[in-house]
């Protein structure tokens, strides 16, 4: 989740959907552990966590998009402090837990 990744990320989607956003996934109706495990995050090696309370507590959407439980975190602008305001949602990264020892 650096800068420089997420506004990548977020000029990819305005793109395409002509907005800025950028791909989360919800844990719904499972662990964070069996969330990691699925497809779209087992390759990640290290995950940040937050939740949906914080994430729209600091003003920021989120469309459910896809497949569930995939979520666009819309981003209003790119601008520095909006996405410190986006990193501040998180927790720092920690292993995935979703993939076994030595992976």
């Amino acid at each position: 989740m650096t800068a420089d990744s997420l506004k990548r990320a977020a000029e990819r989607t305005f793109d395409l959907y002509a907005m800025f956003g950028v791909s989360v996934e919800g844990v719904l109706d499972a662990t964070v552990q069996e969330a990691c495990r699925g497809e779209r995050l087992a390759g990640y090696r290290q995950v940040r966590l937050s939740t949906f309370g914080r994430v729209r507590s600091a003003g920021f959407a989120l469309l459910a998009t896809f497949d569930r439980p995939h979520f666009t975190l819309v981003l209003p602008d790119l601008s520095d402090f909006t996405l410190a305001r986006l990193d501040r949602c998180f927790d720092g990264p920690i292993a995935n837990p979703g993939r076994g020892p030595g992976r």
